[in-house]
């Protein structure tokens, strides 16, 4: 009994390890030397955290290696999953870059080979909107690559890259000073850039609130192109809550419906906060659907108009950006949600100026007034 039960043993230990060892080689044949893997994973998340972890202060100075262009770090702007973003101005002006009031945004990263597929996609989509369809436009939504460069920090080189840096308001804060009615204004632009980046081949993969800025005119601007993707790739980077996959909704694969499924979630959480966190707080993995996100929408006033347009992105529905976009601008008209030109206030100073020029007219009325008396006078005396 005792033997059999120690060849029992023995044959699952050989088993096991033989196991082991086919499914290791498995891996191998499947992605190379994938079977390292999890520790470049772990190894990369390391460097990130000791990169968060040492957040630059104001006043430090980030000079390149090789362009030997240095720039100032004025704050943090936030940070992603692969680096931080800093607001930066440059300290000596060439052709490149601009001193003065010119700032930049610097994002500084840990991984060099991931972070060098990010800015290969970037130059590719920046060269083809400059010669694309988008050349002749006053307003052309570049991301404006400025130069990459290694950085020698105390732990080593950090490579990172600057962009132009784009001011502006959340969207929530805009919508919420100026009325719901810029809801279907502003998000149309959003998808009219979407729909301009997949036309040249690219995906923007990581949408969410955080990544748009709108100008005090109410023109749009994608920030942070780290997602950047090209079609029929998987997604480099997302965000959980807008996540295709997150939803039960579909793969990770860089296709249109990626983004226009994002932008549908993104923008229902836009409009209906409290009851979308609902949402996500009280569904289980395996059973979250989009049918919640559509029970959202119908009780919404901002958002009912557009219902169809919804169930289409949500379900996959739309094969072309660029008609989900003319379709979204249809809807949009039909409610009469065209941007409101609100009247611009008056200056206080213009409205003394103005004052004040009325009075100096009247005084120089009367002065002219009384010299034409007084001389009258004059003469007839």
């Amino acid at each position: 009994m005792c033997w059999t039960i120690a060849n029992m043993i023995v044959v699952i230990f050989i088993v096991n390890n033989t196991a082991t060892y086919l499914l290791a080689n498995m891996n191998m044949e499947r992605t190379g030397y994938g079977v390292t893997t999890s520790y470049n994973r772990n190894d990369r998340s390391l460097q990130m955290n000791q990169l968060r972890n040492d957040k630059l202060r104001a006043g430090a100075v980030i000079t390149g290696i090789w362009n030997k262009r240095s720039y100032r770090v004025e704050r943090s702007l936030g940070q992603g999953s692969n680096g931080v973003v800093y607001l930066v101005a440059a300290l000596a002006e060439d052709e490149t870059v601009k001193t003065g009031s010119t700032r930049y945004a610097l994002k500084l990263g840990a991984d060099t080979i991931e972070f060098q597929s990010e800015i290969n996609a970037i130059r590719a989509l920046e060269q083809g909107l400059k010669q694309g369809l988008n050349r002749d436009r006053s307003n052309p939504q570049l991301p404006y690559f400025i130069e990459a460069d290694d950085w020698e920090a105390g732990v080593g080189k950090r490579p990172f890259y600057v962009m132009r840096y784009v001011s502006g308001q959340s969207v929530q804060s805009f919508v919420s000073s100026r009325g719901s009615d810029w809801f279907g204004p502003l998000c149309g632009q959003v998808l009219e850039r979407l729909a301009t980046l997949h036309e040249q081949g690219f995906i923007f993969g990581d949408l969410k609130l955080e990544h748009i800025k709108v100008k005090p005119n109410g023109d749009v601007d994608l920030i942070d192109y780290g997602g950047l993707t090209q079609l029929g790739k998987s997604v480099k980077q997302f965000t959980e809550w807008y996540d295709r996959g997150f939803w039960n909704a579909g793969s990770r694969a860089a296709d249109v419906g990626y983004d226009l499924f994002s932008f549908a979630v993104m923008t229902i959480h836009l409009c209906q906060d409290s009851a979308f966190k609902r949402v996500m707080k009280g569904s289980l993995p395996q059973t979250r659907q989009t049918e919640e996100l559509l029970h959202i929408i119908d009780s919404n006033a901002v958002l009912i108009p557009y219902r169809e347009w919804y169930y289409r992105a949500l379900s996959g529905k739309f094969n072309d950006s660029r008609r989900a976009f003319q379709e979204w601008q249809r809807i949009t008209r039909q409610v009469g949600r065209t941007i409101p030109r609100r009247a611009i206030p008056t200056p206080s100073w213009l409205k003394w100026s103005f004052g004040v020029s009325i009075l100096l007219l009247l005084i120089s009325i009367g002065y002219w007034a009384w010299h034409e008396r007084w001389v009258q006078d004059l003469l007839m005396s």
